[in-house]
Order: structure tokens, then sequence, then C-alpha cells
């Protein structure tokens, strides 16, 4: 009987050892994964930073305007073409656009105030 307890401990005490053995394995890997994961994150916020350093080089108004002007055939506004908010509606004559009805729509009785009369 002491030799079954025995040998069943020795086969339990086994069991946990490969049991551990897996355990760390398996979070050595997990770590291998997460640290490529930084450093991929590190190498695309590099990325993102070299992008962004471009994007504000190709935006820079002193190199647009020239492409704009020989490309486009573009000038730079005068300070005739900017109209104040106030002056612009005067300018316009408070004018409202309307719009011919179209041939699918029928036409719409004018709205009353009061009852219909008869």
């Amino acid at each position: 009987m002491n030799r079954i307890v025995m040998v069943g401990g020795l086969v339990v005490v086994a069991g946990l050892a490969v049991a551990v053995y897996r355990a760390k394995l398996g979070a050595e890997e997990t770590q291998g994964r997460i640290d490529g994961l930084k450093a991929e994150v590190t190498k695309v916020e590099k990325e993102i930073a070299v992008l962004k350093a471009e994007e504000a080089y190709l935006t820079r108004p002193e190199r647009i305007g020239p492409i704009a002007r020989e490309r486009l055939g573009l000038e730079q506004a005068t300070p005739g073409q900017y109209v104040a908010p106030e002056a612009l509606k005067q300018r316009l004559g408070e004018e409202r656009l309307t719009l011919p009805p179209t041939p699918e729509a029928a036409p719409v009785a004018p709205a009353t105030d009061g009852p219909a009369e008869q």
C-alpha cells in the first residue's frame, strides 16, 4: 500500500512538473509576441511621425503658391475680393433664389391664413 501511494505521488509530481514547464513555455511565447507587437507599434509611430512631417512640408503656403500659379493659373486673393457678411447682404440685394417648378411636381395652391371661403 505504501508503494502505491508513493508511485501515485511521483506520477502527480511528474504531471505537475510537466504542467509548470508547459505554462512557462506558453508565457515565454506570449511575452515574445508582446515584445514583437511593441516593436511594431514603435515602428508605426515613427512612420506616422515621418508622414506628419512630410504633410507639414507639402502643405506649406510658400510651396503651394507657386504650384497653384504655374499649373492652375491661380492668383492670390486681393483685398477687394473680401466682403464682410453685412455688406454681402446689401450687395446681393436680399434677393431670394426661386427655382422653376419641376415638370413632375404638381402646382401647389397658396396657403391661406383663415378658413377657406366658399
